[in-house]
């Protein structure tokens, strides 16, 4: 018989409600189609580093679903009550602190006989030629390797689209010049330590050549995997039980992220992709992502149909430097640059110097659509008028420039110059003056009118538009690009926008708006109370007497020649 799930409404999705112990215990006959998350990086979030290196099974950097029901399955082989889980606590932190301590002083325990046998064996095994590849500087040589090998890697990777044969020649690698400054320290440090030994001196590196070298080195690094571990019998006993107590305090926390996403929509919580809170242009930010490469991120980002700004932040102090993104859901976007400044308070309340690097725009508040098209017809306007006058300066003082030689002339170009200013003024005089006209014959209720008309007919549009733009907004986009595998699209209200996004509050915008609305209901009370629709009804009716009342004069008028005598 399947599980009877309950479920709650967040981000316009149904989604799966964790509420008790047995919810969590029969995660197993959850849909996966139903799961919101289904993969996720290690790296890059604000959680317990330790839990989440206990879940990586694989060791690969990522947690997926299976490795999320055989930390359930776990807890069920280890015959821990669920319902603990919701209510874990002081207790669990102290004897976690109490397990560790414990850890620490195994470390120091003296190995058993048997287990310094091992290790011996081991250390031996260490000195073949063909694991010790560079001698006592195997260990130094390995390490330089890894700090070079993804950037080398990515390197020679061929293009997947690539034919089997081509004539362009293969790409090698220079190990002294032409280098990115990023990469040129360790890249030197490779060819001393690592190159050197394996191929001789090298001023460049062929694809067979750099795996050569990677495999040359595979022989020590199964080696250092197979270190026999001391009291590992204890040591395990030790490590389930830190486990244990690592997922009674944060399993929860972790599918209240990864099963369904309620700490997001939350507005009391922060979720464990949230690294921070960004102030900038009069306005706090939360929703701000860790970003390792800004070029990869902001490639895929278009698809969430949000505003990012990507920032760097530095710490002077201590010399430290990261990368995020912030999602703008409110307010304006108009006055965010590349270059602004702002301040960026992690998790843990220190404070980050940020500098705008990037941003991608979107239509970001429906306020912001209302005076979009007010704010291009003003800067069209300015953009016409100062291109006229600025055509005509320069005109004019091309003529001045001419010299003497042609006095004349300039001063006649200058008159003409002056004289289309005078008429363009007079132009926009002229317009000003038919358009005052026009209103003076109209009421108060036709003016009241025809100016909401006209605000309707110029915003409306793009509200309507942007309306449906922002409905569309997916924070799972953002999250892929961050190397999750979200399953489900992940929409916001816009209550849960303002909540992301807190602006400081505008008198002007508030001002406009109570003016806006005034005017209307203005214009209503007009129109249902205005005297002079008595007057206009009783027009309706007076032409019929007042053609009967000229009638008398014009029968007397053809009477009157009938009196006149014949001669």
């Amino acid at each position: 018989m399947s599980y009877n799930w309950k479920w709650f409404r967040a981000g316009r999705m149904s989604q799966v409600s964790l509420k008790c112990g047995a919810d969590v215990a029969a995660l197993a006959e959850l849909d996966r189609k139903q799961w919101i998350a289904i993969s996720m990086p290690t790296t890059g979030v604000r959680f317990d580093a330790r839990m989440l290196e206990l879940m990586d099974t694989d060791h690969d950097g990522r947690i997926r679903t299976p490795e999320v029901l055989a930390a359930i399955d776990f807890l069920k082989a280890k015959k821990v009550d669920f319902d603990s889980l919701f209510t874990s606590g002081e207790a669990e932190e102290k004897a976690l602190a109490d397990i560790t301590a414990k850890q620490s002083d195994l470390a120091k325990l003296a190995p058993s006989a048997a287990d310094k046998q091992a290790l011996a064996d081991w250390e031996a095994k260490g000195k073949d030629p063909e694991v010790a590849v560079a001698g006592d500087a195997t260990a130094d040589a390995n390490a330089a390797l890894a700090a070079v090998e993804p950037v080398v890697d990515a390197f020679f990777l061929p293009p997947e689209d690539m034919p089997l044969v081509t004539e362009e020649a293969d790409k090698v690698l220079p190990l002294k010049d032409h280098l990115n400054p990023k990469h040129l320290e360790a890249i030197l440090a490779f060819a001393e330590k690592c190159v050197k030994p394996v191929l001789g001196e090298k001023d460049s590196l062929t694809r067979m050549e750099w795996k050569k070298v990677k495999g040359a080195f595979a022989a020590y690094r199964a080696w250092a995997g197979a270190k026999p571990v001391m009291n590992a019998g204890k040591k395990g006993e030790l490590d389930d039980e830190e486990r244990v107590l690592r997922y009674k305090l944060h399993l929860v926390e972790f599918l209240e992220n990864y099963v369904n996403m309620r700490r997001l929509y939350d507005l009391k919580e922060l979720a464990i992709f949230q690294t921070g809170t960004l102030r900038i242009d009069a306005k706090e930010m939360n929703l701000c992502f860790h970003v390792e490469s800004e070029a990869a991120h902001s490639a895929l980002v278009e698809k969430s149909n949000c505003c990012v700004i990507y920032l760097k932040l530095s710490r002077p102090s201590e010399g430290a430097t990261r990368q995020i993104c912030a999602v703008v859901t409110a307010g304006a976007v108009a006055q965010l640059y590349v270059g602004r400044n702002g301040v960026f308070y992690d998790r843990d309340g220190k404070d980050w110097d940020a500098v705008v690097t990037k941003v991608v725009e979107a239509q970001v508040s429906l306020a912001e659509a209302f005076w979009a098209p007010w704010r291009k017809l003003g800067e069209g306007i300015a953009s016409s008028v100062k291109k006229f006058l600025g055509d005509k300066q320069a005109a004019a003082q091309k003529n001045v420039e001419a010299g003497t030689q042609n006095a004349q002339a300039g001063g006649a170009a200058m008159a003409s110059s002056v004289a289309a200013i005078g008429i363009g003024v007079g132009m926009v005089g002229a317009a000003a003056a038919s358009l005052m006209a026009a209103i003076s014959k109209m009421t108060a209720l036709q003016i009241a009118i025809s100016v909401v008309a006209l605000i309707l007919v110029v915003s409306l549009p793009s509200v309507i538009l942007t309306w449906f733009k922002l409905r569309k907004r997916d924070l799972g986009a953002i999250l892929n690009a961050c190397g999750w595998a979200v399953n489900r699209p992940m929409r916001f209200s816009m209550k849960r926008a303002r909540a992301f996004t807190i602006c400081a509050p505008c008198r002007w915008c508030r001002v406009v708006l109570f003016a806006i609305v005034l005017l209307a209901v203005a214009g209503a009370a007009l129109w249902y109370f205005c005297p002079c629709r008595k007057d206009c009804k009783a027009q309706e009716q007076a032409p019929a007497c007042a053609v009967e009342a000229p009638a008398a004069p014009a029968a007397e008028a053809t009477a009157a020649p009938a009196e006149t005598p014949a001669n």
